[in-house]
């Protein structure tokens, strides 16, 4: 019953919160609005940040000079290397290492110095030491579940659990089918299956299938300003996970609107294949209305319809109970049919 009421309490909220911004936030007088939170910061791209378009790790130090401009302590454990779409993918074997970017991209190295933890940036990768530049990296779950069982305590200074676990900015969506492979959500969601209130974060493409920097920044300022809202209104909970997607906005524009959805049903992409020399190729497109190979969306307040072809805000609920909740009778009938299918196996044997 609380998570519910919670959750509802995060959709009302939602209708205030089109024009929330970090940095407006900070500007108001009085104390930061996430003055003493503190949050643990990971992604699915990389610490790296190095590449030309930001698609390995930019979005992950937007957030964080957001959040810290709010007065957040924010350290970062996140991926040395690019992880994108190892969902919940987890390390068995080996010892983990920790190495610091070569470089902060420009006009974010000192966001956080303010801060008591002085917005320390871990990468995470497998190694029997320090990382370097060949080490390959640990997965996003391996980054998270690390800081949450030792990082924070041994390597931070800190005592007890961060107070939220935030992930992304990611580049590229994270709605409807992208869900499940995604890495951003994975690491949010080993967060709050360990108890600990988790946000993930998502910024949308642009024609180009890239994601502009205009939109990271867009996407972080939002992010901080509901953060905010939501602390102050008791709503970081571990009861649930909240899955945030910003839709492309090339001028780092505030979306006009914002949505309270659910994760869709639709394929998002399609992948092709072509074989040469006995190796295949892949080719990811975006998946068009009537496309054989995707499937389409059966839900009318689907995520992926607001970001993407709505050009909303798109925010949710997810949680790591995978138990199946039926919302349709014939679906209920299945699953009582399955039920009393697999209690009547018990007296078979």
């Amino acid at each position: 019953m609380q998570a519910i009421t919670s959750s509802a309490a995060l959709a009302a909220l939602l209708l205030a919160a089109a024009g929330c911004s970090g940095h407006a936030l900070a500007d108001e007088p009085g104390p930061a609005p996430l003055e003493g939170v503190r949050i643990l910061l990971g992604n699915d791209d990389s610490v790296q940040a190095a590449e030309e378009d930001g698609a390995d790790g930019l979005g992950l130090y937007a957030i964080r000079s957001e959040l810290c401009a709010a007065g957040a302590d924010v350290v970062v454990f996140a991926p040395w290397g690019q992880q994108s779409g190892k969902s919940g993918s987890v390390t068995t074997e080996g010892p983990l290492g920790l190495g610091a970017p070569p470089g902060i991209p420009d006009g974010y190295a000192g966001d956080c110095a303010d801060a008591p933890s002085g917005g320390a940036v871990h990468g995470v990768c497998l190694a029997d030491g320090p990382c370097g530049p060949d080490s390959p990296s640990a997965t996003p779950v391996d980054a998270v579940s690390f800081a949450l069982a030792h990082g924070l305590g041994a390597v931070a200074g800190w005592e007890g659990p961060p107070d939220l676990v935030v992930t992304g900015v990611n580049s590229g969506p994270n709605v409807a089918a992208l869900v499940s492979a995604s890495g951003t959500v994975g690491a949010a969601s080993a967060a709050q299956a360990a108890g600990v209130p988790a946000v993930a974060f998502s910024a949308s493409l642009g024609a180009d299938m890239a994601v502009h920097p205009g939109t990271y920044a867009a996407a972080a300022e939002f992010g901080a300003g509901l953060i905010a809202r939501m602390a102050d209104d008791g709503l970081l909970s571990g009861a649930y996970m909240v899955n945030v997607n910003h839709p492309h906005a090339p001028g780092g524009e505030p979306a006009a609107d914002v949505r309270w959805t659910e994760q869709g049903t639709a394929s998002v992409l399609a992948v092709d294949y072509t074989e040469k020399d006995g190796a295949y190729r892949r080719a990811p497109r975006l998946c068009a209305p009537g496309d054989p190979a995707c499937v389409p969306e059966a839900k009318e307040n689907a995520d992926a319809a607001a970001v993407l072809e709505e050009g909303a805000v798109s925010v949710g609920v997810l949680g790591s109970d995978r138990t199946f909740a039926p919302d349709e009778e014939e679906d209920e009938d299945d699953v009582e049919d399955l039920r009393e299918l697999v209690e009547s196996l018990d007296g078979d044997r």
